[in-house]
Order: structure tokens, then C-alpha cells, then sequence
């Protein structure tokens, strides 16, 4: 009788381990949120890839809504800018992050500040970002984006 309620309980201790694994926690999606908005600044496509959905959305202050390819366009753009010296980057950061977790999706808000020159035209903005993030294949992945202009 002992044996099989002691099985019972590594069974479901077990079980819960495997839901958190399946789920995903906050400190991973924190951990992947930091080092994809490195990857960003520094033009780290593989990275972006593996940590962005296949059906993945980004819409930003251009009013166009953009996928997973059109965006990945945009990328290779903008890492043969930044290998070339073209674009440069002082400042990326995200502050003022906010996370909620459903499940395995989370709504993360923040404030990102990006300071540099493109094509020596200085620019200094802030935008107010939205990301819905999904935990697929054991790992934390950007699903959608979107981000507006601060004043």
C-alpha cells in the first residue's frame, strides 16, 4: 500500500513538472524577451527566427501589418545596414515591461528607447510596444507585435 501511494505521488509531482515544462514560466519568457531584443539590436537572425512563430505578425508606426517573411525581408535589410555601418546603434532598451501570463501565451507592454544614426540622420524616439508571446516546441516564441510612437 505504501509503494503505490508513494508511486502515485511521484506521479503526480511528475505530472505537474511536466505542465510547467509544457507551459513555460515567466523567468524564461523574461530571459527570451532580453535576449531577443538583443538579437534585434544586433541583427541576429537565426535567433529571431527560432524565437518567432511561423504565422508570426508585426505591425508598427507604418500603419502596415507585416508577416513572417515580409518581416524577415526588413531584417536582412537592416543587418546588411548595421554590418556595413550604415545603421548604428547607441541605445536599445526596453523599460517599463509588463507581463502577463495565460497559460502558454503572455501579453507582454513595455517602452523601448532606440538611439543612432541610419544614413547619418540621427534619431532618438520612443514607442510603446505590444508583444503576444506563445510557448510552442519548449520554447518561448514571439507570435505578434506591435508598437506606436511616444511623444
Amino acid at each position: 500500500m505504501r509503494t503505490v501511494s508513494f508511486i502515485s505521488l511521484l506521479l503526480i509531482l511528475s505530472l505537474g513538472c511536466q505542465q510547467n515544462m509544457e507551459r513555460g514560466t515567466e523567468k524564461d519568457l523574461l530571459t527570451t524577451l532580453d535576449k531577443f531584443n538583443t538579437a534585434f539590436a544586433e541583427g541576429d537572425l537565426d535567433f529571431l527566427d527560432r524565437h518567432t512563430t511561423s504565422d508570426y505578425r508585426h505591425t508598427n508606426n507604418s500603419n502596415r501589418a507585416f508577416d513572417k517573411t515580409a518581416w524577415f525581408e526588413y531584417l536582412a535589410s537592416r543587418k546588411e545596414d548595421l554590418d556595413n555601418g550604415i545603421l548604428k546603434l547607441e541605445r536599445y532598451e526596453m523599460s517599463e515591461i509588463n507581463v502577463q501570463i495565460y497559460q502558454n501565451s503572455a501579453l507582454i507592454t513595455g517602452l523601448v528607447h532606440t538611439k543612432g544614426n541610419h544614413y547619418s540622420e540621427v534619431f532618438d524616439r520612443k514607442l510603446r510596444v505590444t508583444h503576444l508571446w506563445v510557448f510552442q516546441e519548449g520554447i518561448w516564441k514571439r507570435a505578434g507585435f506591435h508598437d506606436t510612437p511616444v511623444k
